[in-house]
């Protein structure tokens, strides 16, 4: 279940003051936003690591994108020793289905976040941050392949801050019960993602899943994974 909770989980045109009108549409800066989070392909273009907690267990995967995409991302330990044979064709499984499932027509934040549902929830003198950055939040009504069935029960949250005009946080949450799959209930889901500055760049920093719900009549589960990205390299051009 953690992986395809995970799972649905993940041009460039840059807003240049001069070149639209001094107000622009906070509906294009957040397009334009999308589009330049979309315009890097973290596994092609990056070597990462990253640190997955999953209850009390401690995963680190790093992924390099001089290997094959098959083998691209490895686990190298779990709780601070080496993954067993077990747990190493268990991870290359899951990497098997992650990769499998990706659908280019639908993978990207673009795709996510419906532009056209977009709604501003604060405009203006907006939120200012701790270092004095000034944001607009807005919510959405967002786009999973895996959740289509269920789109009407979801809803979206967006934050853009102004000044870089990059986009900080999107979080989607459910406000009904969820049916992803035959005899599978999903009572609550949280996907929450964050996103920083990295080499000139806007690079994912954080995601955090969690899922609660049944899958048959009796079998509940209660999934919450929380993944942090470091240690990006860029690949060699």
């Amino acid at each position: 279940m953690t992986v395809f909770f995970v799972s649905i989980y993940c041009g460039l045109f840059l807003w240049h003051p001069g070149a639209i009108a001094e107000t622009p549409d906070p509906k294009m800066l957040v397009k334009a936003a999308l589009e330049k989070l979309d315009a890097t392909s973290l596994d092609d273009d990056w070597s990462f690591t990253m640190t997955v907690t999953e209850g009390e267990e401690l995963r680190l995967v790093h992924s390099d994108p001089e290997r094959e995409q098959s083998v691209r991302r490895q686990l190298l330990s779990v709780n601070g020793e080496a993954p067993d044979e077990d747990r190493l064709e268990e991870f290359r499984e899951a990497e098997k289905k992650r990769i499998d499932d990706i659908d280019p027509d639908t993978a990207g934040y673009s795709y996510m976040v419906n532009i056209e549902t977009l709604q501003v929830l604060e405009r203006g003198a907006a939120q200012e941050s701790a270092h004095g950055d000034a944001h607009l939040n807005f919510s959405f009504t967002p786009r999973v392949r895996a959740l289509e069935k269920s789109q009407d029960l979801l809803r979206g949250t967006l934050q853009l801050n102004t000044e870089t005009q990059q986009i900080e946080k999107i979080a989607l949450h459910n406000t009904g019960a969820l049916s992803p799959a035959f005899s599978v209930t999903v009572d609550t889901y949280r996907l929450a993602l964050t996103f920083a500055p990295e080499q000139g760049e806007n690079l994912i920093h954080t995601l955090q899943s969690h899922a609660v719900g049944k899958a048959g009549f009796l079998k509940s589960f209660d999934s919450l994974v929380d993944i942090a990205f470091s240690d990006y390299k860029r690949a060699a051009p």
